[in-house]
């Protein structure tokens, strides 16, 4: 993919097209952001237009470099990531970059390396990183590619330009899952929606899946409000289940809802009612096709309630971060949102 062919994120494309422009590449960039987002498909847009033989500072998809880069069989093109099965990344893929890195351009250009989930890096990985940072050779160009730079020492950071690249907008991401991925209308939009922003998210998401999920924690949040301890104690044994153990799907098909899932729209629903009752029906965009049980359960609900409800849910989200019983705390969190509201 070219530069030219990335959806949203303008302004880290403006940085590294004046970058190009004024032929002031830094020897290294930090790519951060969300999974999924762009940042791995932008990182391979600036080696194309770095190596291209035909485009420079744009690239192209027909000459031999950027055919061969495309390969994977660039020889000045490096890219490495975390290890089948491994959690983190090791020193030993740093000095394999290293010895890339200290044989000349075969073609008399640049090197280009990626390095995908550089948060992932042993702290002994991090300080040869850092060496070779400290002094790079004069046509190295690395770039890193990490959720957030906060497991990354400072030493490290300082010796990268950071570029930071946001969710897309729903409706950018909608209309890529459209135009390149050939989805239906219908099915882009309520994956556009419940994607956060990713297209890999959204892609890793099963349709019919996501359709029966939501609709069953519409029907339980819509009564909620005074239902009695048994069915709650029910209600949160579901949220808490893992729908992946439930469903076998073959390998090449998208992944149901990966655990925890529920409780996010869940966390959606809320959201949703605030911003219903602060700014109206077309502040809603996640639940437009039940705003009525929107609009129904929020009938006795007054914006400091729903405030508080929404806090409930975020604050125990929180807590199930940190290895709390996720069967108790999803069970005490649904008790205090089953409070009955007093009426407005």
């Amino acid at each position: 993919m070219l530069m030219d062919q990335i959806h949203g994120h303008a302004s880290a494309l403006a940085i590294l097209r004046k970058a190009l422009a004024n032929d002031r590449v830094a020897h290294a960039y930090l790519f951060t952001g969300p999974d999924g987002i762009g940042k791995r498909c932008t990182a391979v847009a600036l080696a194309h237009a770095l190596l291209c033989q035909e485009a420079p500072q744009r690239g192209c998809t027909s000459c031999p470099a950027c055919v061969s880069l495309q390969a994977g069989s660039h020889p000045d093109y490096y890219f490495s990531g975390p290890l089948s099965g491994k959690q983190s990344m090791g020193i030993d893929q740093i000095r394999t970059m290293q010895r890339f890195l200290a044989l000349r351009p075969v073609r008399d250009g640049k090197k280009v390396c990626i390095l995908n989930e550089a948060h992932i890096l042993t702290d002994q990985a991090q300080s040869a990183l850092l060496k070779m940072l400290e002094e790079p050779p004069g046509d190295a160009i690395i770039v890193l590619i990490a959720a957030s730079g906060a497991t990354l020492s400072l030493p490290l950071l300082s010796r990268c330009q950071h570029v930071r690249f946001a969710p897309l907008p729903v409706q950018d991401v909608e209309h890529i899952l459209r135009q390149e991925n050939g989805l239906e209308p219908d099915t882009a939009s309520l994956l556009a929606r419940y994607s956060r922003g990713s297209i890999g998210r959204a892609l890793s998401l099963d349709p019919s899946t996501l359709i029966e999920e939501r609709q069953r924690v519409v029907e339980h949040l819509s009564t909620v409000h005074g239902a009695s301890f048994s069915t709650l104690s029910k209600l949160a044994e579901w949220l808490v289940a893992d729908r992946a153990s439930k469903t076998k799907k073959k390998a090449d098909m998208p992944q149901a809802l990966e655990k925890g899932a529920r409780l996010e729209f869940v966390l959606a629903w809320y959201e949703e009612a605030l911003h219903y009752l602060l700014l109206g029906k077309d502040a809603v965009v996640r639940y437009q096709d039940c705003l009525s049980a929107l609009v129904q359960a929020t009938a006795n609900v007054n914006i400091s309630r729903a405030l508080r409800d929404l806090t409930v849910v975020y604050n125990t989200m929180q807590t199930l971060d940190r290895n709390a019983n996720p069967r108790l705390a999803v069970e005490d969190m649904l008790l205090e949102l089953a409070e009955v509201a007093p009426a407005r």
